[in-house]
């Protein structure tokens, strides 16, 4: 059988380009008019094929083939049936040239990508253009509900994405309850990050009730199998813990600086004066590096500022994070300036940011792409487009005595200045988290509760009920995410829900276990996503809900920028006690269960969250955490997400 994934190269008679079948090589006598009709015909009939059709393989080429040989080759009326048969057997066994086989290279390996968290998070990783490896207890099902079509399936395809989406997709088999089958290398081919979406799995059971199904616990799958898959990943997963930068602007010798100009505000009738210049070798001799000096005078008087830019770059950055020097100052603070190409003809228009320098003190600066402000005519645009690291025309370095918007600069000096510059600017890359796993919000206060059943009975009612002590499970896996010394992230559901009425919402995060709320899992989805390809999610754990409030809800769809804020906002797990937080607490054992009687009870309190019985007093501390988990047996507590 013969792979549907074929290509051609075959040149028109005007302009060399190709049509994608199979490549054919007339013999002799075939005119340039033939050949133009051939491709011609061939592109209409690909567009006229379903992608179905096509995946169906020889068949549907085979026809193809035959329409393209009878173009090229007019048969008399009575032989055109043979002479397409005939052209498509030889070019189907001699001159097709298949398609490489996409490639698998810096692939996020998606465990649990069946379940209905998992297969979305596919999908979103590979709406951003990632390669993604979903992985799964059986290929079968994998292929049902992600390459399928219908209800609560993905439509996807194996390998490049049809229709020219991004993304390239493979499909593998695992067993997260053996440590040989997590091991297995060909799981982690081309692999640089691990999301973990697995968890309890939930069916019915043959006496016709609803559990458990296969022994696949929370306690097995997450506590039992996320700690051994954390114990095993040194072998399977270099860790990359370490910032890494490379020189793309060099500032070493004077050919280096002859791209910088002079701009300072004499152009305004100014007095101040700046000029670059290779450091002297006294200088050289101190920084162990060759570099540059920044020197000049700044007056205030009519002006009050120095400027440098250079010619067109044409740099395209977009595979790093931000902009880094290592510089020597004086004290004062400093801005960058970047002017893309989109603002080449617009001359009052730039990107810009601020950054410190210590007296007598080098200093590495980190300045991430998300810190540079769209200026135009030196104010800030409120509706100015986040920066495009791929289109950089030019960089600058300004001191001047205002910040943003004419406010003052509080750390600069009139007279003269230096800053020195090692090597020259150069483009970073952060660390981004190797792990991605789902959690659940109430573990953490279900940790510090412990054996306390007074206050566990003024909780949350997915902290009373904590069936199976998934809570407890989930918070033992969490341990070993955050003790395995890879970068990580750390996402705890609220109660996920599959409805999105009312919405789009933005997302609302906290860390401390504090908040409650409900979020569905195509939100989640896109926020696991979004953790796995931002540097700000790392080594961060922490609750997501949806924010429902007026300012948010229905008004429209969370970006990127939306969940950069969001991350940004958090803070690393190792700093919590600096920002207030208690440090994590230790991991308890499982409460016992609860009887019939109290489990009543808290259905009972989950029914008044969500309207269904006539209101009563509730308990203190009842919330709408696994809400919908207690009162469904479709939604249960701990389902695998």
């Amino acid at each position: 059988m013969l792979n549907s994934r074929v290509v051609s190269r075959v040149p028109t008679a005007s302009t060399g380009r190709s049509v994608r079948g199979v490549n054919l090589r007339p013999t002799t006598n075939t005119s340039s008019v033939r050949l133009v009709a051939a491709s011609a015909a061939l592109g209409d009939a690909l567009a006229a094929v379903p992608p179905e059709a096509l995946a169906a393989g020889a068949v549907t080429l085979a026809g193809l083939l035959g329409l393209v040989y009878t173009q090229m080759n007019p048969a008399a009326p009575g032989e055109e049936e043979a002479a397409a048969v005939v052209g498509a057997g030889a070019g189907v066994e001699a001159e097709a040239e298949a398609m490489p086989p996409p490639p698998r290279e810096n692939a996020v390996l998606v465990l649990g990508a069946t379940g209905r968290l998992g297969r979305r998070v596919v999908a979103k990783l590979l709406a951003s253009g990632r390669t993604v490896v979903a992985a799964s207890r059986s290929l079968d099902k994998a292929r049902d509900v992600l390459l399928g079509s219908g209800e609560g399936k993905m439509g996807l395809a194996e390998g490049r994405q049809a229709g020219g989406r991004p993304g390239i997709l493979f499909l593998e088999e695992f067993d997260i309850t053996s440590a040989d089958s997590l091991k297995r290398s060909g799981l982690w081919s081309g692999v640089s990050q691990v999301v973990l979406t697995v968890g309890t799995v939930f069916g019915p059971l043959p006496d016709g009730g609803f559990g458990v199904i296969g022994g696949m616990s929370s306690e097995v799958v997450e506590a039992q199998g996320i700690s051994t898959l954390m114990s095993v990943l040194p072998e399977l997963l270099p860790k990359k813990t370490e910032r890494t930068s490379r020189v793309v602007l060099p500032m070493r010798t004077a050919e280096d600086l002859a791209v910088w100009n002079k701009l300072d505000d004499v152009i305004m009738g100014g007095a101040s004066d700046s000029g670059l210049e290779p450091i002297s070798d006294a200088e050289r001799a101190q920084m162990g590096c060759a570099g540059a000096v920044w020197r000049g005078t700044l007056i205030t008087e009519g002006g009050g500022f120095c400027g440098t830019r250079t010619n067109k770059l044409g740099l395209d950055l977009s595979g790093s994070d931000g902009i880094h020097m290592r510089v020597l100052g004086d004290g004062q603070t400093f801005k960058m300036n970047i002017k893309t190409i989109d603002q080449e003809d617009t001359p009052e228009s730039t990107y810009q940011t601020t950054f410190d320098t210590v007296a007598g003190q080098w200093t590495d600066v980190y300045l991430p792409w998300h810190n540079f402000v769209a200026v135009q005519r030196a104010q800030s645009d409120p509706e100015g487009v986040p920066l495009d690291p791929s289109r950089i025309s030019k960089l600058g370095l300004v001191l001047s005595r205002f910040e943003f918007n004419k406010a003052p600069n509080p750390d600069y000096k009139p007279g003269p200045f230096a800053l020195l510059l090692a090597d020259g600017i150069s483009a970073y890359t952060d660390v981004r988290p190797q792990v991605v796993m789902i959690s659940s919000a109430g573990v953490e206060r279900n940790a510090i509760i412990g054996d306390d059943e007074v206050k566990r009975m003024q909780d949350i009612p997915i902290v009373q009920l904590n069936p199976n002590g998934t809570l407890n499970h989930k918070y033992t896996a969490e341990i070993a995410v955050r003790s395995s010394g890879y970068p990580y992230s750390v996402v705890r559901s609220t109660g996920m829900i599959d409805s999105m009425e009312g919405g789009p919402y933005l997302p609302d995060a906290d860390q401390g276990d504090v908040i409650i709320g409900q979020i569905s899992r195509e939100e989640v989805a896109e926020c696991m996503a979004m953790a796995a390809n931002m540097p700000e999610s790392a080594y961060k754990t922490f609750e997501l809900r949806r924010n429902e409030g007026p300012e948010s809800k229905g008004k429209r769809a969370a970006v990127r920028r939306d969940f950069q804020r969001l991350f940004l906002k958090l803070s690393q797990d190792k700093y919590r006690w600096r920002v207030g937080l208690q440090p994590m607490p230790k991991a308890v054992p499982p409460p016992p269960p609860v009887t019939d009687e109290r489990r009543a009870q808290i259905v009972a309190q989950v029914a008044v969250i969500r309207g269904q019985a006539p209101p009563a007093a509730p308990a203190p501390g009842d919330g709408a955490n696994g809400s919908a988990a207690i009162a469904e047996k479709k939604e249960p507590v701990g389902a695998k997400a």
